[in-house]
């Protein structure tokens, strides 16, 4: 009797052992697959991520294109105006591009004989300049061609301000663009299409039409 209990206590602990191998063997290949699975999921995160990349770099390149055209258009532009306001010096507008970490840096120059600009004259080319980027960002963004502008030009140095007239009048007409500019420099009037006093008298506020030489010309 007591061999044949060892017996079945025998059979029942091989049992057991086989369960126990049997579920090990189990886990062990329900891992194997979840190993394959993430291996597989690696291999297409990978795959994606060299397709972004290489996505990165050809949009990346697509924009430093279109930025150095639009940026060209810039430099060219306010370079005329420069010189077609500032007759009497060699003045060169340049923009340049500088990538500090994932940020885009424009570094803005305005070069007058090989230097930069002299602190007494920035100020009026200043003045000029962000005029002419305003301009542009009205025709980049096909916006309202009306330009609104209130004493702007009041750091402009008075011996250019024939010159800088007429360069708003050819911007005007090339772009089709009204300039509506409030200012008490009477400089501007000789070449504005239309003209504007006004006046005020006793809490009274009268605007009074009046014609500039180049219109009464016509």
């Amino acid at each position: 009797m007591q061999r044949l209990r060892d017996n079945n206590m025998d059979d029942n602990y091989y049992e057991s052992i086989m369960d126990r191998a049997q579920f090990l063997q189990g886990v062990y290949q329900n891992k194997v697959q979840q190993k394959e699975i993430k291996e597989k999921e690696v291999k297409n995160l990978r795959e994606e991520k060299e397709v972004l990349e290489k996505t990165e770099k050809v949009l990346k390149h697509l924009m430093d294109k279109l930025v150095q055209k639009d940026l060209s258009k810039m430099d060219n532009l306010i370079t005329y105006g420069l010189r077609t306001v500032y007759t009497d010096r060699d003045i060169v507008f340049k923009s340049k591009i500088d990538e500090r970490g994932k940020k885009i840096w424009i570094d803005l120059q305005t070069i007058t004989d090989g230097k930069r600009v002299d602190p007494q004259t920035q100020s009026s080319v200043n003045v000029l300049e962000s005029f002419l980027l305003r301009i542009l960002c009205i025709s980049k963004l096909k916006r309202a061609k009306l330009l609104l502008l209130d004493e702007t030009f009041s750091a402009m140095d008075p011996g250019y301000i024939e010159n800088f007239s007429q360069l708003i009048v050819q911007l005007c007409e090339k772009l089709g663009l009204d300039i509506f500019l409030v200012t008490h420099n009477i400089g501007f009037l000789d070449y504005a299409h239309n003209s504007y006093r006004i006046k005020r008298n006793d809490n009274k506020t009268e605007i009074i039409q009046v014609k500039s030489k180049a219109v009464s010309e016509k």
